[in-house]
């Protein structure tokens, strides 16, 4: 039972892998990297909403530290000790995700009013998007695989708490 628990661990954790690695590869291969400011509110909002649900998790699991139950069981403890690191991992994690996103957006749009400026095509200041390159997108892809990787394994922990209890 153990062992199977760990092998679905290791693939809730690995299945945010192979959405970055989709993400680049679609970014590399059909040049889809571009960001704008819909796109980039919408995966802020994805990394809030991981950052108030890691934010509630961990204080419900806090609050019920003081509990003996807990202590009796070592699987429980170890769980809660894992759901708690992976937990405060995301939310860390996805803060550095929102700033990558922000900045990477920033840099993007300004990169491409200036190309505009340059070639003579800008109209007027309203551009809203801009592509990102190759750097700022592994520092918004990578902290967000991490982040989301914390996230669930954090939550299959936290279950297997309820489990055993």
């Amino acid at each position: 039972m153990h062992c199977a628990f760990y092998v679905f661990v290791s693939a809730v954790g690995a299945a945010p892998l192979l959405l970055v690695w989709h993400y680049w590869h679609v970014a590399k291969t059909k040049g889809w990297a571009w960001s704008s400011i819909d796109s980039r509110n919408m995966y802020v909002d994805a990394f809030k909403t991981i950052i108030t649900a890691s934010g509630i998790a961990v204080a419900l699991l806090a609050s019920s530290a003081v509990g003996t139950a807990r202590t009796a069981s070592p699987i429980v403890a170890f769980s809660a000790k894992v759901a708690a690191v992976c937990l405060i991992s995301s939310v860390c994690v996805s803060l550095i995700a929102i700033v990558g996103l922000l900045r990477g957006h920033e840099l993007a749009k300004s990169r491409y009013i200036d190309e505009r400026r340059r070639a003579g095509t800008l109209t007027g200041s309203d551009i809203t998007e801009g592509k990102l390159s190759t750097g700022e997108l592994l520092c918004i892809l990578a902290p967000a695989a991490v982040a989301l990787s914390c996230f669930l394994v954090g939550f299959v922990f936290l279950g297997r708490i309820a489990f055993h209890f």
